[in-house]
């Protein structure tokens, strides 16, 4: 006999769901200064927010105008899918103010919409803008040192005097964040940041040199802690390039050692101590691991064989036909997300040489999927700090365009004053907001940005065709 509790249940079943509202995505308006909204299946960016005196309050706009296209031409619909892209208002904007920046004269001309849609109110407002050189044209590079130089001056005005970077969730947190920060200026490479990123470093080490671990390494909180752990190694690794630091050494064999505790039987991971989702673990830590461990590598680290090759031997069974790294190794979970799990591992393979054809079948599917890229995990950022090196370290003719695909994303991210702001993923942030939005789009710039260099170790050890 059916319970009351039952019932109710079936009822709520039955009973008809609420349509839920199309999505609706947050983006900064670059040189216009301010951030606006696109709505799925719709064509307008609604201006939600203006910065005074920036190019675009100065123009007449105002916050509620719809802008419906850009130099007479109309945005096509925006669209969730991850392999759109930027495609609609967000690409077209960003790469008309990106062109815009150096052109003569330097203006736009939008489309506006003001009140309700069914009222004659169409307008056009002219924006002039501050010279800027674009991102694709003659003076490219600059213009990418530019926005670094502004990422790199935002992100370490943000730098506590005990070199870490605060994040909004506590310790973990300001681990990755600081860990990531200190990879995304050590790319940047500009000497007059030594010092920032020395104490950057120097507090990655922990008290005693701990990493912040307890003294057994299989323990503590179940919360993200392999996350920061294999971030603090990766960095250190990096670091340890500049003077061959000792402590650097010791503190990623520290890590090292405490990601072999935390591995079931089987080679499987979870964010922490526990190997959750009923035992499945998930991929995202392996990748990261084995890079943790390839960088531990190059530093004269010994990484236990057996550990490395169980990781690797579930990675390897998780690659799905289309050649990127899905979640789990059962087959249907996708790779919509695959960017940062493919890029990871296959970093790992190029700086240690293994398996090469295996390596080439995930940055074949990275090139090809460049669009995807901030569609990674839950922390779309590291999609983004992980594969612009991949295929840098690859081919640098792929490298250049992802640079391409991700225009308009540069171009938005940095506002009239050098403000950088961050633009999310279509799916799920929840990652970046634990270290903080606009922070992370410093990363992602400097990361993204300087790849041309090749000032990182996993960029130069890990090159094949290296052309630009």
């Amino acid at each position: 006999m059916p319970t009351a509790l039952s019932i109710l249940a079936l009822l709520t079943l039955c009973a008809p769901q609420e349509a839920q509202p199309p999505r609706a995505d947050r983006f900064p308006l670059g040189l216009l200064g301010g951030v606006a909204t696109v709505t799925v299946g719709t064509s307008a960016a609604t201006v939600v927010e203006l910065d005074a005196g920036a190019p675009g309050a100065v123009a007449g706009l105002a916050v509620g105008d719809r802008i419906l296209g850009v130099g007479g031409v109309a945005f096509a619909a925006y669209s969730d899918r991850i392999d759109a892209g930027g495609d609609g208002p967000q690409r077209a904007l960003g790469e008309a103010l990106d062109a815009a920046g150096e052109a003569e004269p330097r203006r736009v001309v939008l489309q506006v919409r003001r009140g309700p849609d069914d009222a004659d109110c169409d307008v056009e407002v002219t924006v002039a803008l501050p010279e800027r050189s674009s991102l694709a044209g003659p003076h490219a590079r600059e213009a990418r040192l530019a926005l670094r130089r502004a990422a790199a001056a935002q992100l370490l005005a943000a730098q506590r005097s005990n070199g870490m970077w605060d994040s909004p969730v506590g310790l973990t947190g300001d681990r990755v964040l600081t860990a990531w920060a200190l990879v995304a200026l050590l790319a940047h490479g500009d000497d007059a940041h030594r010092d920032a990123i020395d104490r950057a470093a120097t507090w990655l080490h922990g008290p005693d040199r701990s990493a912040w671990l307890p003294e057994d390494l299989g323990r503590g909180p179940d919360g993200l802690g392999n996350w920061a752990l294999t971030a603090t190694a990766i960095a250190l690794a990096e670091h340890w390039h500049l003077d061959a630091d000792a402590d650097d050494a010791a503190v990623v064999d520290r890590c090292c050692r405490a990601l072999v505790a935390r591995m079931s039987e089987d080679g499987r991971f979870g964010h922490d101590v526990t190997v959750g989702y009923a035992g499945k673990g998930f991929n995202v830590i392996n990748a990261q691991a084995q890079l943790a461990w390839a960088m531990a590598m190059g530093i004269g680290v010994e990484v236990d064989e057996r550990a490395w090759t169980l990781s690797l031997d579930q990675l390897a069974a998780s690659i799905d036909p289309d050649g990127g790294v899905r979640y789990w190794t059962m087959r249907g979970t996708g790779t919509g997300d695959a960017s940062l799990r493919t890029s990871a591992t296959a970093l790992a393979l190029a700086l240690t040489g293994q398996r090469p054809e295996l390596h080439g079948t995930l940055m074949s599917y990275l090139d090809a999927h460049a669009a995807r890229v901030r569609e990674a995990h839950a922390v779309g950022s590291l999609g983004m700090l992980l594969q612009a090196p991949a295929l840098r370290a690859w081919d640098g003719a792929a490298y250049q365009r992802f640079l391409a695909e991700w225009r308009w994303y540069l171009a938005l991210t940095r506002g009239p004053d050098d403000r950088l702001r961050y633009i999310g993923g279509k799916r799920n942030n929840g990652g970046d907001s634990y270290l903080g939005f606009d922070l992370v789009a410093c990363v992602i710039a400097l990361q993204v940005a300087a790849q041309e260099d090749a000032r990182l170790w996993m960029v130069d050890r890990g090159g094949g065709r290296r052309e630009l």
